[in-house]
């Protein structure tokens, strides 16, 4: 494959491999903000929940309790629909996780080759730099053997 070809692929994978790093980072943030939505929907439903039993110690009418528990109510369906966004969020990232691994796996394949390419190149060089330097040993053997020989 010539030189050309795996730089060409070489910048496709590179580029391939920082979009997969920046999808990874924006998913990560989500998950992250998921994680805190979730966290401060818990700590509100703690909240109401201390304020609900306060009241309810105290003495609260019966429309007043039915409104804290349809609030309730809805705190748990937020909760549970956040922990539904988090494990997507999570399923993503670990999806982005998998693809980002897989394509620096690639761009290490294409850097490989290239060095391989390159150290054969260097070797062929070398090889017919020797046969040249060879060359020129000989030739000025034979001048030299068979010059004249002053006496």
């Amino acid at each position: 494959m010539a030189t050309s070809s795996i730089l060409l692929l070489l910048e496709l994978a590179q580029k391939q491999t920082d979009a997969s790093a920046k999808k990874l980072g924006k998913l990560n943030a989500i998950q992250q903000e998921a994680e805190k939505k979730l966290q401060l929907l818990v700590q509100y439903r703690q909240s109401y929940q201390s304020y609900l039993q306060d009241a309810i110690a105290k003495g609260v009418d019966q429309a007043e309790l039915l409104n804290f528990m349809a609030f309730m109510t809805k705190l748990d369906a937020a909760i549970a629909e956040q922990k539904h966004a988090l494990v997507h969020a999570q399923n993503n990232r670990m999806a982005a996780n998998q693809e980002f691994l897989a394509s620096q796996r690639k761009l290490k394949s294409f850097e490989t080759l290239l060095q391989r390419q390159h150290m054969a190149e260097n070797k062929k060089q070398l090889k017919s730099e020797q046969k040249l330097q060879d060359e020129f040993s000989a030739n000025a053997y034979h001048r030299t053997s068979s010059a004249p020989k002053e006496n």
